[in-house]
C-alpha cells in the first residue's frame, strides 16, 4: 500500500523551521521557490541535520525563482536560508519507509523481472514542431505551418542498445 502526503512549508527570513518525519515516513523535499525577495537579492538555502549544515542550492529573485530538489530526510531536519526579508517555500511529500520489515514483497522484487513475464515492444510516435510543443501524430497532420521545421521522433521504449553491436 502505497500513501502520499503532499506538504508545504513556508520557512521565513531569519526563522529556521525544524521538521520531521512521522514514525516509518520519509519525507521527501522536492522543490524550493523563493518568495517576497527584494529585488536583486539572492538566498543560500540550507538544511541542518545531526549538527551538520549543509548548503542544497540557490535561488535568486530575477533569475532563479525555483529550483527542484530530491532529497529525502528519514529523521529530523532544519531548513533555512539567507534572504534578510522575504521566504522561501519548500515542497514535498511524506511517504512510508520501505525498509520496515515485511513479508509481503520487496523492493527487489518489484524491480526484478521473472524469465517467465512476456515483454511487449511498443513504439512511441512524437511530433515535436520547431517552437517546441508536441503536435498531433503524423498521420493526422496535413502540413506544418508555413516557415516552421518538424520533426518526426520514432522510439522503441525497451530499445536494445546491443542490437547495434
Amino acid at each position: 500500500m502505497f500513501s502520499l502526503f503532499r506538504c508545504l512549508s513556508r520557512v521565513e527570513a531569519g526563522t529556521p523551521l525544524k521538521v520531521k518525519p512521522d514514525e516509518d515516513y520519509l519525507i521527501h523535499l522536492s522543490r524550493a521557490c523563493i518568495v517576497n525577495g527584494k529585488e536583486g537579492e539572492t538566498a543560500l538555502l540550507d538544511v541542518t541535520v545531526d549538527g551538520k549544515k549543509f548548503v542544497i542550492g540557490y535561488l535568486s529573485q530575477e533569475k532563479i525563482p525555483q529550483i527542484n530538489l530530491d532529497l529525502i530526510f528519514e529523521k529530523e531536519f532544519e531548513l533555512s536560508h539567507s534572504l534578510e526579508r522575504g521566504s522561501v517555500d519548500f515542497t514535498g511529500y511524506q511517504t512510508p519507509d520501505g525498509d520496515e520489515d515485511d513479508d509481503s514483497s520487496s523492493s527487489e522484487d518489484y524491480y526484478t523481472s521473472s524469465d517467465s513475464e512476456e515483454e511487449e515492444e511498443v513504439m512511441v510516435h512524437s511530433t515535436i514542431t520547431a517552437n517546441g510543443s508536441a503536435g498531433a501524430s503524423a498521420s493526422s497532420v496535413a502540413r506544418p505551418a508555413e516557415g516552421a521545421s518538424v520533426c518526426t521522433l520514432w522510439m522503441d521504449e525497451d530499445q536494445d542498445d546491443s542490437a547495434n553491436e
